[in-house]
């Protein structure tokens, strides 16, 4: 099997980074404004104040950590012999190993598509999470949708469509071994 390195994109990353900041100057401005904007959103001072430190701390996340992503030395997905390696995400966990894999279906919530990875052996990867939030995420992963293991490409250099038709592709190929 040839390896296949997808890196990451630049402009998606710029894109995201821009979005969240967007999100975390509305909700500094609704926090510091005296009635919290009651006329925009809610008509309750209250909640949209609440809402906008849920989003503080939702997009802050995301505007504090996409950055870094620019720096990895490493491509977003590698698919090789050994498996599907990911570092797209936030839940990424590293490699999948072909011979933990059972399944590949594609899940959609709204607009977003991505990739779910179906393993008899989810605990091995929710164990690999190096933090309890990623291991949080994973849990949900794992009880929403019957595997912690789950791919999508915002900011990665590739197309969904095209992803998923060379993840397939290189199951369909290592089941045939």
């Amino acid at each position: 099997m040839t390896e296949i390195k997808i890196p990451y994109s630049r402009t998606k990353i710029g894109l995201v980074f821009l979005g969240a900041m967007s999100f975390v100057a509305i909700g500094i401005f609704t926090i510091l404004s005296e009635d919290g904007l009651t006329s925009i959103v809610y008509r309750s001072e209250f909640m949209n104040k609440s809402m906008a430190i849920i989003g503080l701390i939702f997009f802050g996340t995301i505007a504090f950590t996409v950055p870094f992503f620019v720096l990895k030395k490493h491509p977003a997905i590698i698919i090789n012999d050994k498996g599907i390696t990911d570092h797209s995400n936030l839940s990424s966990i590293g490699l999948i190993d072909w011979s933990d894999i059972k399944g590949i279906r594609i899940e959609k919530v709204e607009k977003t598509s991505f990739i779910l990875i179906d393993t008899d052996k989810p605990e091995k990867y929710i164990g690999k999470a190096k933090s309890s939030f990623k291991r949080k995420l994973l849990k949900a992963n794992n009880k929403k949708y019957g595997t912690p293991l789950s791919i999508a490409t915002p900011i990665a250099g590739v197309k969904f469509k095209d992803l998923e038709k060379m993840i397939l592709e290189s199951f369909k190929i290592k089941n045939e071994r």
